[in-house]
């Protein structure tokens, strides 16, 4: 009794926990933030470290842990921060359709050490429901145009030997759609059988059968169009058979492949656990008139895209520049080829978990018209810390026309203004005035935001030397103190994106909030009034996403802007914002993943969205991240490898184009004929600055006509298709079964009776 007497009792309260917001929030079970503080202790004690622990509800059971975390771990920590154990042991994202409790306890460094521990505070928490890799379903495989399966390099891929090596696209138990045998006779390629469609439309599956021989064929693309007129495209893996040997694959919606039996009952359900290839574009397009196509390729988490203001015409001319969350800044010519402006802009190894501590490093990009130069930012150690990092703005100056760098000069850097991961340094622009506008966030923390002598959760505004312009909203009171002389705006929390609207001459921003996202205009002196609650977020928003979807990037489709990037009248002043979703997610996701469209009148206010433009269908790791708007589309990175990889830094992710090809559309003067009857076709289409046109009348005649007549001689149902190919490219829509055609009816000679017999009369 006498030693319990004398034990100190704690003098640590207990942390409020703020992330997840409230008790029974439902959360993705891959990106659990947990946000706790501030620490109280007893009057000069500090905060030495916080244990944080996952457990499942209903057992109790220990599932994750991260003890005695320091620095920015410590208020504010991701899944990928800490480390998995008990049944989730291995693991990288907790079990979805879960309930969990989040427990979190802060140590002080009051006497005897290691002992002054808070009590546990507590937050019970939901995952949400796993998420839905779709099925390709399909009842049939069109005739026309004939299937393609073509390798890596576009060439043919040919079935060798003979009976019974075959592909074969079937929907188990309802039949088969399409299938290629080895050539017969005088054949040349693969012969191709295409049944009539099936009674029902079901799940694709394919099989791949050896015959007497081994059969190897490399990774391939099975390119064709359905019943309805969509064309679809396959990837599958390298095949390797013994002879007489079988396998199969599932296939998603998006083209991906996954490990499958050869042989599969009816009414199967499609198993997309192991992904063994992935489409090129696992990208959806859900506005008419728009592709997707990959630009570039073989990038290692790129964040941001800046243009050149007038980049040459020729394939090999600098395009635009990429910089590398880890440190590069990698050169993209018209052609795609990329290649090193710079490397190894960090002076610290940004290694870390996805999410959690591995998000920090390089972020903001911006061309100088005048000069070529590269304005960068980043955070920067500053020894000998090792738990936080500070912001710093770069100027980058190339000697060889903006191929590499040839100078680095930091122009702006606050080495006592801690930052955590994502909530960093990050957009960079030049603004109609010709300053620097550089975004920061809050570090992780709440009270620098509204602090007008901390530069963290701001925008700056800085002139291209780094100094403070005199005419900046609090320079004549700042007393000397740079961060207030650079304030423009603040009370912001991590506004990463930001893009300058031609119809306002103002500056916008999307902003990541704890459940809350916002999207704002940025106004000269404005406190946004980010004081840690998601209510917050709402002051001065013209839209808000809740639950948060992570927008992390903004761009204008505007005339000023290289004419408005291809895109048509009525996409003018239009926003289009990158919504990431959770960290590192597989799948499609129902919060982010996409590109979303907003409109805004003249004073700034929402008239109409979001409008999602594109959207993830793959299976893997890819979101929407960089977004920049060009000469001839929208540019989006997807950040992550999406297929294969080992690590979210692996390099593999890509840049690709949204472009404007237009709308085909085509009408004919009859639906339905008789063979030898002509049949009028005009085009309908609203493709830009048309020049080109190639008929496919389902057959075998083809026209380059814009309005052409065809003669159907066989009688039957006929698809047609029509390819036009206009400033943005070729753009095409097939109709299925557009034109009927009947037997002519067959003429029928009347039978004519003999004529009377003539009574001759005798002569008078």
């Amino acid at each position: 009794m006498l030693a319990a007497a004398c034990q100190a009792s704690a003098t640590v309260l207990p942390p409020a926990i703020t992330e997840p917001e409230f008790d029974g929030q439902v959360i993705s079970p891959y990106d659990v933030h947990m946000v706790a503080g501030p620490f109280v202790g007893s009057p000069g004690e500090t905060h030495v470290c916080s244990d944080w622990e996952i457990r499942v509800t209903a057992s109790n059971e220990l599932v994750w842990s991260a003890s005695c975390v320091k620095g920015t771990l410590a208020v504010h920590i991701h899944l990928g921060d800490g480390q998995f154990g008990g049944s989730l042991a291995g693991q990288h994202e907790l079990r979805p359709s879960g309930a969990y409790t989040l427990r979190v306890r802060f140590l002080g460094d009051a006497p005897p050490p290691d002992t002054d521990w808070s009590d546990w505070s507590t937050r019970p928490f939901f995952t949400a429901s796993p998420s839905a890799i779709l099925p390709l379903v399909l009842s049939d495989v069109a005739a026309l145009p004939v299937p393609r399966w073509k390798d890596g390099s576009g060439a043919d891929v040919a079935l060798p030997g003979a009976s019974p090596t075959a592909l074969r696209l079937e929907v188990p138990g309802a039949g088969t759609l399409l299938q290629l045998t080895p050539p017969g006779g005088s054949e040349t390629g693969n012969h191709v059988t295409n049944p009539s469609a099936i009674a029902a439309h079901g799940p694709v599956h394919v099989f791949v059968a050896a015959g007497g021989q081994a059969l190897a064929l490399p990774a391939s693309r099975l390119l064709f169009t359905d019943g309805s007129g969509i064309d679809r495209e396959i990837a599958l893996p390298a095949i390797a058979l013994p002879a007489q040997g079988t396998t199969g694959f599932w296939v998603d919606v998006a083209g991906d492949a996954f490990a499958a039996p050869a042989d599969v009952s009816a009414g199967a359900v499609p198993d997309f656990t192991t992904q063994v290839s992935a489409a090129a574009i696992p990208w959806a397009v859900l506005q008419p008139g728009y592709v997707v196509d990959v630009f570039a390729s073989n990038l290692q988490l790129p964040v941001n895209i800046a243009f050149l203001p007038n980049p040459g015409a020729d394939p090999g001319d600098l395009f635009f520049y990429v910089n590398e969350l880890y440190g590069n800044v990698q050169a993209v010519a018209r052609d795609g080829t990329v290649s090193p402006y710079a490397t190894g802009l960090l002076n610290f190894d940004p290694l870390g978990s996805f999410p959690g501590s591995g998000e920090k490093g390089l972020a903001g990009i911006v061309v100088e018209p005048a000069t070529g130069d590269l304005f960068v930012t980043a955070v920067e150690a500053v020894p000998p810390d090792v738990d936080f990092h500070y912001p710093r703005v770069m100027r980058l100056h190339s000697t060889d026309g903006g191929r590499t760098m040839a100078t680095n000069t930091t122009i702006l850097d606050f080495p006592t203004e801690p930052l955590g991961p994502s909530h960093q340094i990050s957009n960079v622009s030049i603004g109609p005035d010709g300053k620097l506008y550089v975004h920061v966030g809050d570090g992780l923390l709440t009270t620098p935001a509204l602090d007008l002598t901390s530069v963290r959760g701001k925008i700056l505004r800085v002139n291209l030397d780094g100094s403070a312009p005199a005419d900046n909203p609090f320079y004549a009171t700042a007393n000397g103190v740079l961060a207030t002389q650079l304030i423009y705006a603040y009370g912001l929390r991590n506004p990463f994106g930001g893009a300058w609207r031609d119809a306002d001459g103002a500056q916008w921003e999307v902003e990541n909030g704890p459940s809350v996202d916002r999207m704002a205009r940025v106004v000269a002196g404005r406190n946004y009034l980010w004081d840690g609650t998601d209510p917050s977020m709402h002051n001065f928003a013209a839209y808000n996403w809740s639950p948060s979807v992570a927008p992390v990037n903004i761009a204008f489709v505007q005339p000023g802007t290289f004419g408005g990037s291809g895109f048509p009248a009525d996409k003018m002043d239009h926003a289009f914002v990158t919504e990431s979703g959770p960290t590192y997610a597989p799948g499609p996701q129902a919060l982010g993943k996409r590109i979303s469209e907003f409109v805004l009148d003249q004073a700034g206010n929402l008239v109409s969205g979001p409008l999602p433009l594109v959207s993830y269908t793959g299976a893997g790791r890819a979101t929407a991240v960089a977004l920049a708007a060009g000469p001839d589309g929208l540019y989006f990175s997807d950040l992550y490898r999406d297929f294969g990889e080992t690590t979210p830094v692996d390099r593999g992710a890509h840049v690709f184009r949204i472009r404007y090809v237009g709308v085909v559309d085509f009408s004919s003067n009859v639906d339905s004929c008789v063979a030898g009857q002509p049949v009028v076709f005009t085009d309908a289409s609203n493709v830009p600055a048309a020049s080109a046109w190639h008929w496919d009348f389902g057959d075998g005649g083809t026209s380059e006509e814009r309005n052409p007549t065809h003669v159907y001689d066989a009688p039957g149902s006929y698809d047609v298709r029509l390819t036009v190919t206009g400033s943005g490219g070729a753009a095409a829509r097939q109709k299925p079964a557009d034109i009927l055609v009947q037997a002519a009816p067959r003429v029928i000679s009347p039978v004519l009776e003999p004529p009377p017999a003539t009574r001759e009369l005798p002569p008078r």
